[in-house]
Parts: structure tokens; C-alpha cells; sequence
């Protein structure tokens, strides 16, 4: 079976999360990343490229992560979104739901539960999954 490659982009300010996540993705699964390290980096590249999958923390310098995920959503719709956080207050949660947020994952996060929600995002569009 031929692996297809997909393009991701990963949105953290955190240098060490976005390169951990680069790193596994297209060493363990062949896959293209692309790190944005601000909301407004992220849009911009969103406007720019096309994407299979958006990883992005909630915790950003200068946008609040809920209303990234509506401006993602608005740009494509189909995008499926992993958010990554290590803190999930109920009212964002669901926010989430109304825009088909795909998968929260609460940091510190293992490696192969992000990799795993991106196969399941992207492979089966499954039904989303709240922890």
C-alpha cells in the first residue's frame, strides 16, 4: 500500500513543541510540515498553501486560539483541526463542537497520540473525539 504524503501545518509558540512535532511526522511518517509560530503566521499561511491537517495550541501570543480555529475553519472548511492545550475551559470546548473541531489533546502529550489522531483525521474523517 502507497502512503500518501500530506501537508501539515503545526501552530505553537513554543520552538520545541512545533520542531518535536516536524520531526516526527516527517521522519516516522513521510509527511510535509509547515510551523507557524503566531495565529496571524498561521492564517497567513492557510491564505497561502493548502493543508490535510492543523495542529494548533490554544495559548497563542497575539490571537486566542478558539477564534483561530473559526478563522481556519472559515478559510477551509474542511480542514480537520487537532488542538493541542493544556488547559480546555468548558466554554471553549464548546465553541469546538460548533466548529468541528476534530480532536483536543492535552499537553504534555505523548508523540504517537498526536501522530494517531492525524491518521485517524485525515484516514477515516471518524467522528470527533473530546478527551
Amino acid at each position: 500500500m502507497v502512503k500518501s504524503v500530506m501537508k501539515i501545518l503545526v501552530v505553537d509558540d513554543e520552538e520545541l513543541i512545533c520542531w518535536s512535532l516536524k520531526r516526527s511526522f516527517e521522519k516516522k511518517e513521510g509527511h510535509s510540515v509547515c510551523c507557524a509560530y503566531t495565529g496571524n503566521e498561521a492564517l497567513q499561511k492557510m491564505v497561502e498553501n493548502e493543508y490535510d491537517v492543523v495542529i494548533t495550541d490554544l495559548k497563542l501570543p497575539d490571537v486566542d486560539g478558539a477564534e483561530l480555529v473559526r478563522k481556519l475553519k472559515e478559510l477551509n472548511t474542511g480542514v480537520p483541526v487537532i488542538v493541542i492545550s493544556s488547559h480546555f475551559p468548558q466554554s471553549t470546548m464548546d465553541d469546538f463542537v460548533n466548529h468541528g473541531v476534530f480532536r483536543c489533546i492535552t499537553k504534555p502529550f505523548q508523540i504517537e497520540d498526536v501522530l494517531s489522531g492525524v491518521r485517524e483525521a485525515t484516514g477515516k474523517r471518524a467522528t470527533p473525539l473530546f478527551p
